[in-house]
């Protein structure tokens, strides 16, 4: 049993996991190089030291005094490594590094000064030493012949040189982009769809800009609007990171800065965006910071033209004009960078739009980034440009700051750089479990140089945060491993390959009724259940994840409940705010205890469960009819006609009787229809929808003016034919009897082709009042978790349970009726329309189904929660439930998943 990760954590995990780590490569290298020299210290309890000293002026008489030092530079063994480490030649030397060039060491312990004492007037020799040597680092820095390691500084010059680290991490560069180029796009657009969430949360973003980003980002159709999106271009250089989104419609530009906590900016136009930035330019800092989001290749001025770096101080300069030292070599020259032409440089075809997934596009240039920061760190043995000097830790953290805005734990890499933080930085992020969303961090972050601000007062600010749904019909996989092959219905993937970055945004749902109780159920992203606790601890109220022992009534905590004897929590009965601990597990606990812990988990369950009460219902066959209807005025699109067109050829010469109820509310859209389905030879009866004597009986029933709202009559141009569809369907079976289907679902074929449904050779029987359904199911989308589904339906004429839906959703109208008199646009305003969805299965769709089981059918009601309870974080759940003969109920009592697969149309969604 394993506590559910995040969905977001598993999707940047999965890109950074094998993400080059110079850190620990350097760390094995330096271990196994130490040990072969007989030192057993780890290279991060090792410090590379240059420092200068001297003997301390005395007077004569005076006693004697330790030698004064002035630490030059200081790092550990691993930073020195990363960064080709040099030392300084002690005199005599010549400056070079050749023969014994590291100095002679102290022989005392030395005491630390700020400053050499100069040589007397008229001398021209050096007046202090040159030290390089290997100390083991104390925590007061000590330098002394007791922490001075029995290495030279010249055998670790050497061992640094010779090494070709270059070589070994341009292996592991190589390896991550052929296994992880894919996860790592996929975590750069997690991290832009969380900035713009970052930044609509703290109103620093218009809607025209929201708009533009959200269709860059494809969180918006592509045909939405005409846009263009670049990579800004300065003097003919290309940022690796940095792109503007323009739409062809508008002057409206949005530059986004990776590596900001609020990186998405918005300009006017154009010509705005280029002043602002050479405005930036004018500050050392912020230079620099933009400079490192080219490539390195571009910074440094060619013999006959100027580089990147010209570039941005030329445009800091602006207006005035920028000047080269008279000494630089070659033929380049400055001079006035007008941002109008520097910015956006040459002519249109110079900077040509991003084609295809923007986030492909971005990490193909941050690929061809980290082999040029790779390359730009190169020494051969004994020639370092100190130019390029850096560290190899820089290769890697060019690849991790478009992220910071997403895994905060990299944001100490950024800022402080340095082995010890990156190697911290980058064990949290792949080592974490974290399943609280403010643990991390995301909100509130701030960080960078570059944040856009909170808009003024007037100017309308985007108010839609992206979240996700699981789209269509889905069920945990404990469920579908019960159910076997037969199982029709999809499980959320595991295969973290297929999932798109937008799963990252799905919110947790909580299912627990009761806004107080100190175990809370949520619905993870693979749909199954699981308990979080409330514990009192010294720091306060934590949460842990835990599992329910049905037998004692108790919970455990998931990280002990594999120990042979855990600590056992139960719900306090005095109303405490946490769990409390109990001395004796073996206590005597009722049937009706465990009933009221199970329902504050969301599970309605009736105990003992008696499995042979369901061989007592008084079952009959049902009518072989299968009806299905369309309302509306509508045009029957592909997907549906194919569904029609097969599940006719499936029950021909089964004995089904296959109608379709076509409505003529629009005579055009009748005739167009009607000539559409006979074009296919269907053997299947079409009959008009308004002449049914069901339908008839309808008009004239309180139930007839919702379905008239549904389909736009009250309000025309809004409509809701799905749930029009719901209303109607109720009174249809109530006369006929038979099967409803929706028209996009499909019979499933047996084995042996078309012509021989499984439906075909099947009684399938229920009670006069029950309902044969699908097993139950999920829709994160309409929001219900482990329920029934109403597209399909058995039962027989006359059932009085279909006349209590339907007066339970004539009482939701009437609690509810302005339902039809709005419809929030699915793209433009997706919270509205999450809330609208889950509207409409309250009052027409499986809510309401399921609350008149629950009301009516109480055997329905307590398969549905043996469900519940299977995909929950039960203790022994086989010795809970036997799932053998929940599958045999299962297959005798709501078995529609064995003859029939629900269709993907999700018309609700659109009409």
């Amino acid at each position: 049993m394993n506590f559910p990760q995040p969905m977001k954590q598993r999707l940047l995990h999965s890109a950074l996991a094998q993400m080059p780590r110079p850190d620990t490569l350097a760390d094995k290298l330096l271990r196994d190089w130490l040990a072969q020299r007989g030192v057993l210290l780890s290279p991060a309890d090792i410090d590379v030291v240059t420092f200068h000293y001297q003997d301390p002026e005395r007077e004569e008489g005076q006693p004697w005094l330790p030698p004064q030092a002035k630490v030059i530079q200081r790092v550990s063994l691993t930073d020195a490594l990363l960064a080709n480490w040099q030392g300084e030649p002690c005199t005599g030397s010549g400056g070079f590094h050749f023969g014994d060039w590291a100095g002679m060491a102290p022989l005392h312990a030395v005491t630390f000064v700020d400053r050499m004492r100069p040589p007397p007037l008229l001398s021209n020799a050096m007046s202090y030493l040159i030290f390089n040597g290997l100390y083991r680092r104390t925590p007061k820095k000590e330098l002394s012949p007791a922490t001075l390691l029995p290495i030279r500084a010249e055998v670790f010059q050497d061992y640094v040189w010779g090494l070709h680290l270059h070589e070994r991490l341009k292996a592991q560069l190589d390896s991550y982009w052929q296994q992880s180029r894919t996860d790592y796009a996929r975590a750069l657009e997690i991290a832009f769809i969380t900035a713009c969430n970052n930044q609509v949360s703290e109103g620093s973003l218009s809607v025209p800009a929201w708009r533009l980003a959200w269709q860059a980002g494809g969180l918006l159709p592509l045909d939405t609007r005409a846009i263009t999106t670049r990579l800004l271009n300065v003097y003919g250089y290309h940022s690796t990171s940095i792109i503007y989104i323009k739409a062809d419609d508008s002057s409206t530009v949005v530059l986004y800065l990776p590596g900001n906590a609020s990186p998405l900016h918005e300009f006017p136009d154009l010509s705005a965006l280029k002043h602002w930035f050479a405005e930036q330019c004018k500050d050392p800092t912020r230079r620099e910071w933009l400079q490192q989001c080219f490539s390195p290749a571009d910074w440094a001025d060619g013999l006959e033209f100027s580089g990147l770096v010209t570039a941005l101080k030329g445009l800091g300069c602006y207006p005035a004009a920028h000047r080269l030292p008279d000494d630089q070599p070659g033929f380049a020259t400055s001079g006035i960078w007008d941002p109008e032409e520097t910015i956006e440089f040459g002519s249109p075809t110079h900077s040509l739009p991003i084609d295809g997934n923007l986030f492909d596009h971005l990490a193909d240039r941050q690929k061809q980034r980290s082999y040029d920061d790779l390359d730009y760190r190169v020494i051969t043995n004994r020639q370092v440009n100190k130019t390029h000097w850096g560290s190899y830790l820089n290769v890697a953290q060019c690849l991790l700051a478009p992220l910071c805005v997403v895994v905060p734990e990299l944001l100490p890499v950024m800022v402080l750089g340095g082995v010890a933080q990156f190697s911290l930085g980058m064990d949290q992020v792949i080592n974490g479990h974290s399943l609280d969303e403010k643990a991390e961090g995301v909100e509130n972050q701030v960080f960078g140089l570059f944040n856009a601000l909170p808009l003024p007062i007037g100017i309308a600010r985007a108010s839609q945060a992206f979240h996700y749904r699981l789209p269509g019909l889905l069920q945990p996989t404990q469920l579908a491993d019960v159910l076997g092959e037969a199982a029709n219905v999809s499980v959320p993937t595991d295969a973290l390959q297929l999932v798109p970055a937008q799963a990252a945004f799905r919110d947790t749902v909580r299912i627990t009724t009761g806004s107080q109780s100190v175990v809370v159920t949520r619905v993870g992203d693979n749909l199954g259940h699981y308990f979080e606790g409330t514990f009192q601890a010294p720091q306060g109220i934590k949460t842990q994840p835990v599992v329910y022992d049905l037998h004692t009534d108790s919970f455990i905590k998931l990280s002990e409940y594999r120990q042979p004897t855990p600590e056992r929590w139960v719900i306090d009965s005095g109303g405490s705010a946490a769990l409390v601990r109990i001395a004796d597990a073996q206590r005597v606990v009722t049937d009706a205890q465990r009933m009221g812990t199970l329902r504050q988990l969301g599970i309605q369950l009736d105990l003992p469960m008696d499995y042979t009460h369901f061989d007592t219902l008084e079952r009959t066959p049902i009518p072989r009819i299968v009806s299905s209807l369309w309302v509306g005025d509508k045009a029957i699109s592909p997907v549906f006609l194919e569904a029609l067109v097969h599940n006719a050829e499936a029950l021909e010469d089964t004995g089904y009787q296959y109608q379709l109820f076509l409505s003529r509310q629009s005579p055009r859209a009748y005739s167009a229809n009607l000539t559409l389905l006979r074009s296919r030879t269907l053997h299947m009866s079409v009959l008009p929808l308004e002449d049914q004597p069901f339908y008839q009986a309808f008009a004239s029933s309180p139930y007839f003016a919702q379905y008239q709202a549904a389909l736009g009559i009250t309000n025309p141009g809004i409509t809701n034919f799905s749930s029009a569809s719901d209303i109607l369907r109720y009174r249809m079976l109530k006369q006929i009897g038979g099967f409803y289907l929706d028209a996009d679902d499909r019979l499933l074929n047996a084995a042996s082709g078309p012509g021989n449904p499984p439906l075909a050779s099947q009684t399938l029987r229920t009670t006069a009042d029950g309902l044969l359904l699908y097993p139950p199911v999920c829709n994160d989308q309409l929001g219900f978790y482990i329920q029934y589904n109403s597209s399909m339906i058995g039962s027989h004429p006359g059932n009085p349970t279909l006349d209590a839906i339907s007066e339970a959703i004539l009482q939701r109208f009437q609690q509810d009726p302005t339902f039809y008199t709005e419809r929030p646009d699915r793209v433009f305003n997706p919270v509205a329309f999450n809330a609208y969805a889950r509207r409409l299965s309250r009052l027409s769709g499986p809510g309401v189904l399921n609350d008149v089981i629950d009301a009516r059918l109480p055997w329905l009601r307590q398969l549905r929660e043996m469900c519940r309870l299977l995909v929950s974080p039960i203790y022994d759940i086989h010795g809970a439930l036997d799932t053998s003969q929940l599958t045999r109920l299962i297959r005798e009592h709501v078995p529609l998943d064995r003859f029939f697969e629900a269709g993907r149309a999700h018309s609700w969604e659109q009409n």
